[in-house]
């Protein structure tokens, strides 16, 4: 699956990283994976790392259950949920604009999409050792 991820408690991070072919049955299945995670918790900030991507595959009949999901799993009462993109230009910032594009009247699902990792570190608070020490192992 092109699709991975980790909860990190110390810094609290989600970092789920995509590389290679996206399609959104993989995205779906790692939605429902991520949200049955024991560390996973509304209100955490999230990396995703679309750097990796080469190509992607949008079906929209599974597009709007995979938004349908992410509904369920960040509910409008959990409050606020920042997500932020590393998402450099071509394949990676046109799935990223895809993504982001429902979200963007939202004011519970807050989603920035960046060119560069420090430019998402400077959104999530910074560039930590711990947190890069983290990542790097991960990789």
């Amino acid at each position: 699956m092109p699709v991975e991820y980790t909860i990190f408690t110390s810094p609290q991070l989600n970092y789920i990283r995509y590389h290679g072919h996206v399609v959104l049955d993989e995205i779906m299945t790692a939605l429902q994976q991520f949200a049955r995670e024991p560390a996973f918790a509304n209100g955490q900030p999230h990396y995703f790392d679309l750097s990796q991507v080469t190509s992607y595959e949008i079906d929209y009949h599974q597009f709007f259950r995979v938004m349908a999901k992410i509904v369920d799993v960040y509910p409008r009462s959990a409050g606020e949920q920042m997500m932020a993109f590393h998402a450099p230009p071509g394949p990676p910032a046109e799935l990223a604009a895809i993504v982001r594009k429902p979200w963007i009247v939202s004011d519970t699902i807050l989603i920035r999409v960046c060119d560069t990792k420090e430019q998402v570190f400077d959104i999530l608070g910074g560039a930590r050792d711990d947190l890069l020490a983290h990542m790097k192992a991960f990789a």
